[in-house]
């Protein structure tokens, strides 16, 4: 059995794509204030924000990924969408052993964060 794998998951809002993408690139560190119930803090280690290759730090209600991972890296893709977008989530991640789960409670938290943000971000009308 491998050690490294990914899962995906995708979620359709009615944000704009290029909003979307603009926040979660560029002001992610607002992600507390739009769901303090599941992000606490996001913090800019090394990098700069909307640059890729940028070192996140994300205090949040599942704990600490590298507690549980050799490696964790988290992908996002927005796809406009009718006058909304579709929003593709990545984890690629490598195991320390077999018995360590994969992270599905990391995929949820990421598509329920972008539901959140998502409410925050459609125009009114």
């Amino acid at each position: 059995m491998s050690l490294t794998g990914q899962v995906e998951a995708g979620v359709e809002i009615k944000a704009p794509a290029s909003t979307v993408r603009e926040y979660f690139c560029s002001k992610l560190h607002h992600v507390s204030s739009a769901c303090p119930d599941k992000v606490q803090s996001v913090d800019l280690l090394e990098g700069e924000w909307g640059k890729a290759g940028s070192v996140i730090f994300g205090r949040y209600a599942n704990g600490n990924l590298l507690d549980q991972y050799k490696s964790f890296c988290c992908f996002f893709q927005v796809t406009p969408k009718g006058e909304g977008s579709f929003v593709t989530w990545t984890l690629k991640y490598e195991k320390p052993n077999e018995n360590v789960p994969e992270p599905a409670a990391m995929l949820q938290l990421c598509v329920d964060v972008t539901k959140d943000v998502a409410t925050k971000l459609i125009p009114q009308a």
